[in-house]
């Protein structure tokens, strides 16, 4: 039987990912038990939500996805010119 390794699930540090902001409507800063928390309306889980659908149906769609196989497999790539492919 192996031993199991332990692994942080959230190290703290740097984050260097992309995010996208949605909105700064729903979302305030508050207090409870005399710590400053922040405060989510459940309108703001709502439009995350929709807002995750929409990306999932775009970059999982099997076009987008023949579109990044072709880009990936390419054994000559060429420059970018800053463009997005119109069916993107």
């Amino acid at each position: 039987m192996s031993e199991a390794a332990f692994h942080e699930l959230f190290p703290l540090g740097e984050d260097d990912a992309p995010y996208k902001k949605l909105t700064g409507d729903h979302v305030a800063l508050g207090a409870f038990d005399g710590e400053r928390i922040v405060k989510v309306a459940p309108e703001a889980l709502t439009l995350l939500a929709k807002q995750a659908f929409v990306d999932c149906q775009h970059l999982l769609r099997p076009g987008h996805l023949a579109q990044l196989r072709a880009i990936l497999g390419d054994p000559k790539p060429r420059p970018t010119t800053g463009s997005s492919p119109s069916t993107c």
